[in-house]
Parts: structure tokens; sequence; C-alpha cells
């Protein structure tokens, strides 16, 4: 079951309660502290099983480096010079 955020708007305190996605606006969440009931708060979701998103300071061993990359594409796209014999029409 995930965590949900709760606040409670009289006092500050904040907790996380599980349960189901389907309780969400069925349960009373009371607060600890004073016993008046809470809000759901908005939280970021965890992305769990995504390693390395949003980091871009880390880079795995099977990443390439971009960096490199473009010295490889700059001196493959220089053209070789043809000699000069191999321009001249044979038939002139």
């Amino acid at each position: 079951m995930p965590l949900y955020d709760y606040g409670c708007p009289a006092c500050g305190a904040e907790k996380e309660v599980q349960h189901t996605v389907s309780e969400i606006g069925k349960i009373e969440v009371l607060c600890d502290v004073c016993r008046k009931p809470m809000k759901k708060l908005l939280s970021i979701p965890a992305l769990i099983g995504f390693d390395n998103v949003g980091r871009s300071g880390r880079r795995k061993d099977n990443e390439v480096d971009p960096s490199k990359d473009k010295g490889k594409k700059a001196e493959s796209s220089k053209k070789i010079p043809a000699k000069a014999d191999a321009k001249k029409d044979p038939a002139a």
C-alpha cells in the first residue's frame, strides 16, 4: 500500500499514513498532537526502479560521453582531397 502525507491545518503537524487509493477522501485522519482532522498534502511520487533519472553528474560505464563524440564527428566529416590526375577526363 502507498504512503500518503497528511498535514494538520490547525497546528501544522505532518505525518505519513499508509492506506489504499480507494480510501482517499473516505477516511478521516486525525492529528496526533491536537486530534483535529488532517488534510492530504501534495507530494512528489517516488520513482522506484528508475536509476540515474535526472542525474547529470553521473554516468554509467555503458553510456557514451557526448563530448568525446564531437571530436570524432568533426574528424570523420573532413573531406579527403582527390588527386589531380583522377579529376582529369581521359577523353579530353
